[in-house]
């Protein structure tokens, strides 16, 4: 555990003594919120209802482009800048260092949402806003976000070049979210597709809905992509 959180704290020291963090945070933020209150035909002002489901299919979205950035850099830095020959000989384990980072942009992630409690708390004070729908899309957000920066710490592990980790974390997220719409018709491919979807595990959470399997359905994502970053930590193979 001391391992976990020696690598957690020097990873936290590293965003938020850089402008990277805080660059991430305010930028998000800014888009999500624009998007939901002025964007399109059905922004928050348009159709004059206190509904806060879009702000959180926006920042789903968002968040495609956003969670590879937070989790670039996990690997493949230490990988370009050669410490992580030097983080590998120290007494700690393949798995104490990808846990410990990965805490790590869960805590930057945490910094997000709680950022994002704004608007819903602005908007309950102005309407009837439904609050159970707003407790699970924020589980369902979680996940969601949870899920994208385990997936973009394994496409790290892979390679030294952070643009590379960025595009490659987000091509393999937007194929995962994108997947059910291969499940056209019936049969044992639609639903094979549709069960692999994130989006179609997503959509519940904003509907108000928690169920056991989407939510086994996010840990075994995050289970396996973790599992990847330390096969590819334990390669030591630089590219």
């Amino acid at each position: 555990m001391n391992e976990v959180l020696a690598i957690y704290r020097k990873e936290m020291k590293t965003y938020f003594n850089s402008p990277i963090a805080y660059i991430i945070i305010v930028t998000f933020l800014v888009i999500t919120n624009w998007l939901f209150m002025d964007f399109g035909d059905y922004t928050f002002f348009a159709i004059n209802i206190a509904d806060i489901r879009n702000l959180f299919d926006y920042a789903s979205m968002v968040l495609l482009f956003f969670a590879p950035a937070i989790a670039m850099r996990m690997i493949s830095e230490e990988k370009y800048t050669g410490t992580l020959e030097l983080l590998v000989t120290l007494p700690v384990t393949d798995m104490s260092i990808i846990i410990g980072k990965y805490l790590s942009t869960l805590a930057v992630y945490a910094v997000i949402l709680v950022g994002m409690l704004v608007t819903p708390l602005t908007i309950s004070g102005i309407g009837d806003l439904d609050m159970g729908i707003v407790f699970t899309s924020y589980v369902g957000l979680f996940l969601l976000g949870a899920s994208y920066l385990a997936m973009g710490m394994a496409a790290s592990s892979f390679t030294r070049n952070q643009i590379i980790a960025y595009i490659v974390g987000i091509i393999t997220i937007a194929f995962f979210f994108l997947m059910n719409g291969f499940a056209s018709g019936s049969g044992f491919w639609a639903t094979l597709f549709e069960n692999l979807s994130i989006r179609f595990h997503y959509q519940n959470f904003s509907r108000g809905v928690i169920d056991s399997r989407d939510i086994l359905y996010f840990l075994s994502l995050i289970t396996v992509s973790l599992t990847i970053s330390m096969a590819g930590l334990s390669s030591r193979k630089y590219r």
